[in-house]
């Protein structure tokens, strides 16, 4: 009986140092994790081993020429390149937020990355951008780009720059009018309801005798639809994407202006990012972003002619004015130009002065001056 019991008792003895030692070596790993989640290791996991994840905002629909020829070849590039380390993550159709909050959600940290267009934010930092997009200034894309990067380092980026990170400039192709029923002159379009997307479309609308109303380009289709306005100046390959034709079948080609946009990131976002990566954003990543929106601009405009052709067959036209006519368009267009030097002299610009530096950017460039 005595040997069982001493037995037993060596067993529990046994059992209870196991138990001690154990609790032992849990206690020491839990110190070890402590220390691997400070210090050398969090900064190891900084350099080695973080994904960054971009979100990236379009406000454009899923099948826009945003989406296949700019948004998913560089999401792909950035993930490869990056070897995994940035994942962007695309989220179409303002599902994050409107085009007219696209500068304030970036710079607020909503979103990563969008893309600002310069009219929508008149009255801020990107108001010199704004000048790209007066009337009759370019008649493509990637001329326009050109100068608006030469124009935008001079007058704006250095002040951007404190809230965002900004990205080389891309502009739209040149506008057309989208109506409810034919454009044929400037005639056709007094007190008839025009969407204005800026002050400088404002402008021209009120030098025509048309009535401008304000409206996002996301509420455009709805706007056309619903009557609340008859006509639009946009771009001939956006309207294909977004469908404008559906609800405005008369497109009179006009060249009126383009839009300059800006692609910024959010600046919190990237301090964040190792060196290399923001060398690489720097050097490679944001440039070839802007590149990408020209090239798609270029290749789609034909393509966009063609496929609004077909699409307004028999119940709209595509419409080229006479010379006599552009020229009068042309010739409304000027008062826009004397109110923005107006308004720059407010803001504290040399308006003036901001204008002949353009067309001084412009005769580098081998374009011709508007007027």
């Amino acid at each position: 009986m005595f040997s069982k019991r001493k037995s037993f008792l060596g067993f529990v003895v046994l059992l209870l140092g196991l138990l001690l030692a154990l609790t032992a070596c849990g206690s020491k790993n839990s110190g070890g994790n402590e220390s691997a989640n400070s210090g050398e290791g969090e900064k190891k996991d900084e350099s080695s081993g973080k994904v960054y994840e971009l979100n990236v905002n379009n406000w454009n629909p899923s099948m826009h020429h945003y989406v296949y020829n700019v948004f998913d070849p560089w999401k792909e590039m950035v993930e490869e390149k990056t070897e995994g380390r940035v994942k962007v993550n695309l989220y179409h159709g303002g599902s994050l937020g409107k085009s007219s909050s696209v500068y304030q959600d970036v710079k607020g940290g909503v979103y990563e990355l969008s893309l600002a267009v310069a009219n929508y934010f008149y009255d801020t930092d990107m108001f010199p951008y704004t000048i790209g997009n007066l009337p009759f200034a370019f008649d493509n894309a990637e001329d326009a780009a050109k100068v608006m990067k030469k124009f935008g380092e001079k007058y704006a980026n250095e002040t951007l720059s404190k809230d965002v990170i900004v990205f080389d400039p891309i502009t739209t192709d040149p506008y057309d009018l989208f109506a409810t029923k034919p454009i044929k002159s400037v005639d056709d379009l007094k007190k008839t309801k025009m969407r204005a997307s800026g002050k400088s479309e404002t402008e021209l609308e009120k030098s025509i005798g048309a009535v401008p109303v304000s409206l996002t380009v996301d509420d455009t289709y709805e706007g056309l639809q619903k009557k609340q306005i008859d006509t639009s100046f946009y771009t001939p390959i956006g309207a294909v994407g977004l469908k404008f034709y559906e609800p405005a079948p008369y497109i009179t080609k006009l060249q009126a202006s383009v839009t300059p946009i800006i692609p910024m990131m959010n600046k919190d976002f990237y301090e964040s990012l190792p060196e290399d990566i923001q060398k690489m954003f720097d050097e490679e990543f944001g440039p070839k972003l802007s590149e990408m929106f020209i090239e798609s601009y270029t290749k789609e405009l034909e393509k966009s002619y063609k496929t609004l052709e077909k699409e307004v067959e028999g119940r709209g036209e595509i419409i080229t004015l006479s010379d006599k006519e552009a020229q009068r368009f042309k010739e409304a267009g000027k008062p826009a130009w004397d109110a923005w030097i107006e308004d720059a002299d407010k803001k504290g610009y040399n308006g003036q002065e901001m204008v002949d530096e353009l067309f001084k950017i412009m005769e580098e460039e081998g374009l011709q001056k508007p007027f």
